[in-house]
């Protein structure tokens, strides 16, 4: 399979003047092209760190990432016309209008107008917010605001996307509705990371899983060898008896 992001020996320390804490502990691992690939840990397993890394939002300490052939310490502008980052926390304008925080978001990516407006119609009508599109995004739902995050930050129509914990405070119906979101994506060629602490969206939705745990890489797998090599039944039971923690709702 063809490798669209490859981690080596990546190292992050956070230093203050008493002391130094080191969040990612030389982890190296591959991505494929066109995988849906999870992210689990306990917190302050350096998952978190991880992804801002692999986003180039942080700077590694040691080791390197490629992202679609592209060094995110010399090329981290270039890695960002790649890819699509949805945070945990909505960073929507909610004196804007769904609309208009698309419009904005294809601004800043200098999207063509005529793309731009073809996508958003295409986009809003696929999460079901067509008929919402004029209205002020600071009274929406918080599923709402959830899908429409993940459109503006695919308004570029990047070839990876990055969700941190996608689903998090969802109601099922919601979740269930991201889920679809995600595939249907993935099956228009996009390779999708997320970190999740919800493992039965790991078990059913990624093809490999990487366990971290006190910084370091301790397993990744396909969720099904993971509860095979555990003598386990579910993905939970492989976290727990991986990490020693217990799942955190």
């Amino acid at each position: 399979m063809e490798t669209i992001i490859e981690v080596k020996g990546l190292t992050k320390v956070f230093k203050t003047r008493r002391t130094e804490l080191i969040a990612v502990d030389h982890i190296s691992f591959e991505i494929y092209k066109g995988e849906i690939f999870g992210m689990i840990g306990p917190n302050g397993a350096g998952k978190s760190t991880t992804f801002a890394m692999m986003t180039t939002l942080v700077k590694p300490t040691g080791g390197s990432i490629m992202v679609s052939g592209l060094d995110v310490e010399k090329e981290d502008e270039k890695i960002r016309q790649k890819i699509g980052v949805v945070p945990q926390q909505h960073s929507l304008y909610p004196d804007l209008t769904a609309r208009e925080n698309l419009e904005l978001m294809g601004n800043l990516y200098d999207v063509p107008k005529k793309l731009m407006d073809e996508r958003i119609d295409y986009y809003l009508k696929l999460v079901n917010l067509k008929t919402h599109s004029d209205r002020f995004t600071g009274g929406f739902s918080g599923g709402m605001k959830q899908r429409l995050s993940v459109i503006c930050a695919i308004i570029h129509d990047p070839e990876i996307i990055f969700w941190d914990e996608p689903t998090t405070g969802l109601d099922p119906q919601t979740r269930q509705a991201i889920w679809k979101l995600a595939m249907k994506f993935n099956e228009e060629g996009k390779t999708l990371i997320f970190t999740t602490h919800y493992m039965e969206e790991a078990d059913k939705l990624c093809n490999r899983v990487a366990i971290m745990n006190a910084g370091k890489l301790v397993a990744l797998d396909t969720p099904e060898n993971l509860k095979k090599t555990s003598n386990s039944t579910s993905l939970e039971e492989v976290f727990i008896h991986l990490t020693g923690e217990e799942i955190r709702d």
